[in-house]
């Protein structure tokens, strides 16, 4: 790391820590996980989404059914939202275990955050330096370091995959560990298919990995049910969300269509063929920027494949963004092409967006107040666009995957004749 790096990092790392534990951006920026003390009082909780793992792995090990209500814990959801992976951990005293999240876990993942995007952003201009500090010094990101979820984990793993990590074998523990914990990171298994070279060896290793997952979910396919039946429950809110659900529940309160899955599929349909309508008309001539694979291209596939399909498909707080700033390497290195430059942009004028309006949506009234409705609308659909711009650039990938298969296992197929 250079020495302006180096200096940015400790500066942007002390100042977010600062702000986090004295939580100054409580009901501004950030919403508050409280609870009610033993004696009834309300109490704001500090990295609550880590503390809650701790909380129900002590759960477990007293005997409770942690994907199921039980009395050991309060919890909206009605059911452990993680894989039964988390729960072979010992139980810690929860004075213990506070210090370790507060003191040493919740310092060194903010930390490591902050460093892997210096790391893969490369700063070295003015503009690339208001670029990253917007990224770290946002909505969704002080959302992410108070919450502490485990998605900071997830994205930290995520880049160790793609920028330090060269063994197929650990690549597989990784990308393993991380979907039987979360599940939704099964999606990063296609690493093995996008590697420049094809190779018998990556198919085996993606099947196999496939296979492993299966049988996982067969085997706890019961507390998987139960995790699966949270999902109506997860993001309730427009004010922090990161979904196509949000644009649903938008327009089921327009229309007043009352099926939700009948409007989220045609929202589905409309944004691929947006993608389809972008790609055919500015992207589909594009090879040159798929010359040179690189560890930036994997991330962007990787951020983009992860991104689309977890807004698509689930619902998410709007923390699941930091996914997106995988794609901002890749973004910058085709910077003179203006279809990329326009989506930098896009991206840019997002989170200044959010850090304008958000104080604004977050503390108002959305029942009556039409002009929060109408900001969260706008995010909404700059979210949507945005979802439409990736799909369009993966297209030009999946155009070229499709034919390098194709020309594949026709040589092996020919072999055989």
């Amino acid at each position: 790391m250079k020495k302006k790096e180096l200096i940015y990092f400790l500066v942007s790392t002390s100042l977010i820590l600062l702000i986090t534990y004295s939580g100054i951006l409580y009901n501004f920026y950030v919403h508050p996980t409280e609870i009610f003390d033993e004696f009834g009082n309300k109490e704001k909780l500090l990295f609550g989404d880590f503390k809650y793992i701790f909380k129900v792995i002590n759960c477990h090990n007293l005997g409770f059914n942690v994907y199921s209500e039980n009395n050991c814990y309060q919890d909206s959801y009605g059911s452990f939202v993680y894989g039964p992976i988390i729960l072979i951990f010992p139980s810690i005293e929860k004075s213990l275990s506070d210090f370790i999240i507060d003191y040493l876990i919740a310092p060194i993942l903010i930390s490591f955050f902050v460093y892997l995007n210096i790391k893969i952003l490369k700063p070295d201009s003015l503009f690339k330096y208001s670029l990253i500090t917007l990224i770290l010094f946002n909505p969704t990101t002080f959302f992410l370091y108070e919450k502490l979820n485990i998605d900071i984990l997830i994205y930290i793993f995520l880049l160790t995959l793609v920028y330090l990590t060269k063994s197929n074998i650990i690549k597989f523990i990784i990308i393993f560990i991380l979907s039987i914990t979360k599940f939704y990171p099964a999606i990063l298994s296609f690493y093995f298919l996008i590697t420049e070279k094809i190779s018998f060896k990556n198919i085996a290793t993606f099947i196999l990995f496939i296979i492993s997952f299966l049988g996982f979910i067969f085997i706890f396919r019961e507390n998987l049910n139960s995790v699966i039946g949270t999902l109506d429950y997860v993001s309730q809110s427009l004010r922090y969300s990161f979904s196509l659900n949000t644009l649903t529940k938008i327009l089921i309160h327009l229309t007043n269509f009352e099926n939700k899955y009948i409007i989220k599929i045609i929202l589905i349909l409309i944004n691929i063929m947006a993608a389809y309508f972008i790609y055919n008309f500015y992207l589909k001539k594009s090879q040159k920027i798929m010359s040179n694979f690189n560890p930036d291209i994997y991330m962007f596939l990787l951020s983009s494949i992860l991104s689309v399909s977890i807004y698509l498909l689930f619902g998410n707080n709007f923390y699941r963004e930091i996914f997106l700033i995988g794609v901002i390497p890749y973004l910058m290195n085709n910077y003179k092409i203006v279809f990329f430059k326009v989506a930098l942009y896009i991206f840019i004028f997002k989170y200044i967006y959010l850090l304008i309006f958000f104080p604004y949506f977050y503390n108002a009234d959305l029942n009556i107040n039409i002009y929060a409705q109408m900001l969260i609308g706008i995010k909404s659909t700059i979210d949507y666009v945005f979802i439409s711009i990736l799909i369009s650039i993966l297209l030009i990938f999946l155009k070229y995957y499709f034919n390098y298969y194709l020309k594949f296992f026709k040589k092996y197929l020919l072999k055989f004749r």
